[in-house]
């Protein structure tokens, strides 16, 4: 974990209510891993409104030019702020932090799930799996067609399915039985009630070293000092409490449900 300073590169409108800050920042670019996240200080430097920093996924990374990317939605004081910010403005950053997603050996073919609000969270193990030439499927689900990832940020080799209530598409759950049998690894960033489901429908699911699942809870200081996103995990016979923030965010699959 390490204090540093980001300079916004570019601010672009990805849609109303959704920018890409693309920065330099040497350190993330080279420390980040898929699935880790940072902390943002969202307001002025003089400032102390919002207090606590706001936590955001490494939305993707070109270590090369010493740059990476946070995809951020405006939704409160903090992402609002952020999202208004001008290229040449400096940020304040705590990261990379968290246990991110793992990529076993012997894996070729990936299978990404993911609702929407969560893709950035796999972003970057797409790009990462991209690089080292391995398949990558995302099925991902979105509440509707405005809220949909552009396919343009994505690299062309990504097979991308989208899900919405307006589309014909089958349901998430039904989707990915169709790719289970291919998968050698599963990477879910989805809902704990989807997770459950999942699990529950698929046996391939429940076998070891095949599923990861990422967790979200609010994040107060990252360091696990505050103890507010504790969670009881379950390896085998043994149950422990365990912290989102600093042993996850990401999980084996059937750790956590």
């Amino acid at each position: 974990m390490r204090l540093s300073s980001a300079i916004i590169i570019s601010n672009t409108e990805i849609r109303p209510g959704l920018r890409l800050l693309e920065l330099h920042s040497p350190h993330l670019a080279q420390a980040a891993r898929p699935g880790q996240y940072c902390m943002v200080r969202c307001c002025d430097p003089l400032a102390s409104d919002p207090l606590l920093r706001r936590p955001f996924f490494i939305h993707a990374t070109r270590p090369s030019r010493q740059e990476c990317s946070l995809l951020v939605a405006a939704r409160g004081r903090g992402s609002s702020w952020l999202a208004a910010q001008p290229a040449r403005a400096a940020l304040d950053i705590l990261g990379p932090l968290g246990h991110g997603w793992e990529v076993p050996p012997h894996a070729r073919n990936l299978l990404l799930i993911g609702d929407g609000a969560l893709i950035p969270s796999l972003t970057l193990l797409a790009q990462t799996a991209i690089e080292q030439e391995l398949a990558v499927t995302l099925l991902c689900r979105f509440a509707s067609d405005a809220d949909i990832y552009p396919p343009a940020l994505l690299s062309p080799e990504i097979e991308y399915q989208v899900i919405t209530p307006d589309s014909s598409a089958r349901p998430l759950e039904e989707l990915v039985g169709g790719y289970l049998a291919w998968a050698d690894a599963v990477y879910c960033s989805v809902s704990l009630e989807t997770a459950q489901t999942l699990y529950q429908r698929y046996e391939r699911l429940r076998q070891k070293h095949i599923a990861q699942c990422l967790l979200t809870r609010p994040f107060a200081c990252a360091a696990g000092v505050c103890l507010t996103c504790a969670i009881d995990t379950h390896t085998g016979t043994h149950t422990g409490s365990k912290l989102v923030c600093r042993d996850g965010p990401v999980f084996a699959l059937g750790e956590i449900v």
